[in-house]
């Protein structure tokens, strides 16, 4: 575990970009002077690091949200094939378990709009708590990544406000300056993970590569990078995300129950593009050797997900592009990050508008 745990704070801060100004960058005395730096990080860290959960290490393929890192536990993959999401402090903490709890709980099995919810979020398991430390709790949540190969992974955090109703004036100043057009668009990238057949890697693009794109850029540099495979634009998994993003917003403008802010969505699919009968027009893999260089940087989420297949009929047709519905059955998208839902009964406007406005990016995407 202390391997891993070393590993991933070497990446972590590689990736992070710093570096003294006058040192030339892959020099002999820049590693020196970085491996000197992260091992020096990794003794301050070890020392207050809180026991991890018998059968977990931390998430390999997270990019974004907490790290597992400076002392704190991030999200850890479990043995028996789920995540353990750690429990915030108060009160995001609670607010996201109470959320897990409302949507899964037994008063929900009457509620047509939380038995739906149920299918675009993540599979709620329980709350445990780590050994020896009853205050660290996690979210035992369903982890889908396990069955991919080489998953791919983005991060989309949703809206155009990203903050809730109670944010302070410093606190909205600073989330709206994060990344401006998520004004006009409604979305923004927070970070993404893709892997290269041919070269048998993994590449991860970090919020500070995701902090520079535009309404323009964000479409074909920041999705197009993600939705190519060695550069082949995979439109079969495009059309599939949009499908699953079509299904979500058929329950918001339905749903008059949540109000949901700094929310993200997920988005999944292995980037082992051997052929199938279901997804004929992925490309066959390079050559290369299966090296995995995993990473842990940013701010994302759990890697989870649940099929929602019952939400919309199988044999309907994509009004855009008038063709039967995608039955890849390596994509996964799901709604994650419930630290700031609101009860409220109004239309949650701030969501849809990114929803839409995400859909109709893609759509783009696709008639590139």
């Amino acid at each position: 575990m202390i391997l891993q745990y070393i590993k991933n704070v070497y990446i972590t801060f590689s990736d992070s970009g710093h570096q003294h100004p006058r040192v030339k960058t892959g020099s002999a005395l820049a590693k020196a002077g970085l491996k000197k730096i992260v091992l020096k990080k990794v003794m301050s860290s070890l020392k207050s690091m809180p026991t991890l959960p018998p059968g977990t290490k931390p998430l390999d393929n997270q990019v974004a949200g907490h790290q597992n890192t400076d002392g704190k536990i991030g999200c850890l993959q479990h043995e028996d094939g789920t995540i353990l999401k750690p429990v915030q402090v108060p009160p995001k903490g609670q607010t996201e378990v109470e959320f897990y709890e409302e949507v899964f709980g037994e008063q929900a099995s009457t509620d047509k709009v939380l038995l739906q919810l149920r299918e675009l979020v993540p599979k709620f398991h329980a709350i445990v708590h780590a050994p020896k430390e009853p205050n660290v709790r996690f979210m035992k949540l369903e982890n889908l990544l396990e069955d991919m190969k080489h998953p791919c992974v983005l991060d989309i955090k949703m809206g155009r406000k990203t903050y809730d109703p109670f944010a302070s004036k410093e606190k909205i100043a600073m989330e709206t300056a994060k990344f401006p057009p998520a004004k006009n668009i409604g979305y923004q990238i927070s970070g993404m993970l893709t892997y290269s057949p041919k070269s048998g890697k993994f590449q991860k693009f970090d919020k500070y590569f995701c902090k520079n794109l535009d309404e323009e850029s964000i479409v074909y540099q920041g999705f197009g990078k993600f939705f190519s495979v060695d550069g082949v634009l995979q439109k079969e998994v495009i059309k599939a995300v949009i499908e699953r993003l079509q299904r979500i917003l058929e329950w918001f403008l339905k749903q008059r129950t949540f109000n949901f802010f700094a929310s993200s969505l997920l988005v999944v699919f292995d980037g082992d593009i051997s052929p199938s009968p279901q997804s004929p027009a992925w490309s066959s893999p390079g050559p290369g050797e299966d090296v995995v260089d995993s990473c842990c940087n940013g701010e994302t989420d759990s890697i989870i997900e649940n099929d929602v297949s019952d939400l919309i009929s199988c044999n309907s047709v994509d009004s855009k592009t008038n063709r039967a519905p995608s039955t890849h059955p390596k994509v996964q998208v799901r709604m994650i990050d419930f630290a700031h839902v609101f009860h409220m009964e109004n239309e949650d406007e701030n969501y849809i508008f990114g929803l839409k406005h995400l859909i109709d990016d893609l759509h783009r995407l696709m008639k590139s």
